[in-house]
């Protein structure tokens, strides 16, 4: 009667066949991993590694730029390729500034360069800015709409005495000066609406396009200075809107100059680009149909648009999204939408664009993705949700991303600078860690993402999905490598948590189905020891699958880690739970 009674043990089999990705937080799913390396869906619910990766026989210390249009292009050593082609006559100096490319149309236009090619025909090319400098005598003169001069005309404060029909006469009476035109018919001077100023020197007019809005510096005529657009042009000569007191002949210095405002972070929309700058705190968009003209105000549908914005902080990304256009700032989004100008522009203050990670903005179905202050945000127009609580506490910073097949694709550096690359399958809502690659750039075209990576001190390109590809991509990237076989693992988190006793178990069966030559690794570690065992080591000899039984030693709480080079897919883990009696020892 004094000896102690032993409960009976509690015996519980319990069976994972799904697996949920990576969860990185202190509290895991028994079916979630802690850490994964090179894991992917494409098997899902079984537990797989990812696809092969496709490398191009294209790198160097300058590659960069990566973009889609019909065809990817580049920038490498200096040169812009368009579907493999050289763009020749195109020379891009190494900057410290980052590159970004724009679709308009047939053009794809590089900032901060502010050069466009058009992608129809390689050969045509330029730039967006224009400018001419006078070397030698400028003649300005009063002209019509046609550039045709004026002949003699009156210039005062009072009305010419005695006029015949058709004479002129400046009124300089007031402030703005007013051309009239003298008719015996009304017997009165009558306001010529339109009044233009021609200016002729040599090649002056052959860098400008008819309507472009241009800057003229050097003038002592008032009026003259400042922003204009070009009513009428030759080689030699241009007309803008404007009076002249008198005809005269310039000798000092004129410029005349096309600018493309220098902007931060770019997109298009609407066929237009849009661009803002943080220095100014401004918001620019061009032109309808042209990016060179940011400064043509005639007011009419096609004008230029510029505004200025009250926010603080600098802005951090822009992107064109479900017909607005968004610029962000890591604590508020400037919506702009509208179908021409003038445009409304509103403000949210919800979480924006981390700095620094303005290539983490991906549109993945009908959602808008990026990386925040504090994690991954789902964007739909209103409120952001947070959809990164798997990736846990840790930090992270200068994210890219790019999207294909459903799936999100973010790389970036954690607190000591390590890059990271996770994957977001919007479908299932789980994440997976691949590896530390580290991608710089992405960029999709049709279901290819192709992507830069940093590798010693060389760039290369390379897909992220080898054996998924859509269609073809050999036709304009030639010479390219599969990846070789990786080695990849899945770590759990801690199992046994919610029993309070001891416990062992009895049985832990991993079923596994893999390809000849593959190998499978499997480890044990118990009470945090951070002492991994391994309990198998087995390399298929041929295509099947595998049950492997264990036999864990009594312990609090413990862990599994699969490791595994090839093509291998874990279907089930089934473990028998004994706990133990209120005598624990």
């Amino acid at each position: 009667m004094y000896k102690p009674r032993l409960n009976e043990l509690h015996t519980n089999r319990e069976i994972i066949t799904r697996f949920k990705g990576y969860d990185n937080n202190l509290i895991t799913d028994e079916n979630a991993f802690s850490f994964t390396e090179n894991i992917g869906f494409g098997a899902y619910p079984a537990l797989s590694p990812r696809n092969k990766r496709v490398f191009f026989n294209v790198s160097g210390e300058n590659l960069h730029g990566v973009f889609s249009k019909e065809c990817i292009s580049y920038i490498n050593n200096g040169c812009l390729y368009y579907g493999g082609n050289k763009v020749s006559g195109l020379f891009f100096p190494d900057i410290p500034e980052e590159r970004k490319f724009v679709s308009l149309g047939a053009k794809l236009i590089v900032f901060p360069d502010k050069v466009y090619v058009n992608t129809e025909n390689l050969t045509e090319y330029g730039k967006l800015e224009a400018e001419f400098t006078s070397n030698g005598e400028v003649t300005v003169g009063m002209c019509k709409g046609d550039g045709t001069l004026y002949g003699a005309y009156a210039v005062g404060s009072v009305m010419p005495g005695n006029p015949s029909d058709g004479d002129l006469w400046l009124d300089t009476s007031s402030d703005e000066h007013v051309l009239k035109q003298y008719y015996d018919v009304l017997g009165f001077w009558q306001d010529i609406a339109h009044t233009y100023v021609r200016i002729n020197s040599v090649g002056i007019g052959k860098n400008f396009n008819l309507y472009d809005g241009v800057a003229l510096h050097g003038f002592d005529e008032v009026g003259l200075n400042g922003t204009h657009i070009i009513r009428d042009k030759g080689d030699d000569y241009i007309v803008i809107t404007g009076v002249l007191a008198n005809s005269c002949i310039i000798t000092d210095e004129i410029k005349v100059e096309r600018k493309v405002p220098d902007m931060d972070f770019i997109c298009e929309h609407g066929n237009r680009i849009w661009g803002c700058s943080s220095k100014n705190n401004e918001i620019y968009a061009s032109k309808l149909g042209d990016p060179a003209n940011f400064n043509s105000f005639m007011g009419i549908s096609t004008d230029s648009y510029a505004v200025s914005v009250g926010s603080d902080g600098v802005f951090t990304a822009a992107t064109s999204y479900r017909g607005y256009i968004l610029f962000f700032k890591e604590n508020c989004v400037h919506k702009i939408y509208g179908q021409n100008p003038p445009y409304t522009v509103t403000t949210s203050y919800i979480r924006g664009v981390q700095k620094g990670s303005h290539r983490s903005v991906v549109c993945l179905n009908e959602t808008l993705y990026y990386k925040s202050v504090g994690g991954i945000c789902a964007y739909e127009g209103g409120v952001p949700v947070c959809v990164s609580r798997a990736l846990g506490d840790e930090y992270y910073y200068d994210a890219v991303a790019g999207s294909c097949f459903n799936r999100y694709y973010v790389c970036m550096s954690d607190k000591n600078d390590v890059r990271h690359l996770f994957v977001y399958d919007e479908d299932k809502a789980l994440w997976a860690r691949e590896d530390t690659i580290d991608i710089r750039e992405f960029s999709r075209n049709n279901c290819n993402l192709y992507f830069i990576m940093k590798d010693g001190d060389l760039n290369r390109l390379g897909l992220i999905d080898g054996e998924n590809r859509y269609g073809s991509f050999t036709g304009e990237l030639k010479g390219f490598s599969e990846e070789k076989a990786f080695s990849w693992c899945a770590e759990s988190g801690l199992w046994g948590l919610e029993l309070p006793e001891n416990k062992y178990y009895s049985n832990i069966c991993v079923r596994a189905c893999g390809t000849k030559g593959s190998k499978l690794n499997v480890w044990f570690e118990f009470d945090s020891s951070k002492n991994w065992v391994k309990q198998l080591e087995t390399t298929f000899e041929k295509t099947g699958s595998l049950m492997v039984p264990f036999i864990t030693p009594r312990c609090d709480h413990m862990r599994i880690k699969i490791q595994g080079t090839g093509d291998i897919k874990i279907y089930s883990i089934s473990r028998k739970i004994e706990s133990g009696s209120e005598l624990n020892v």
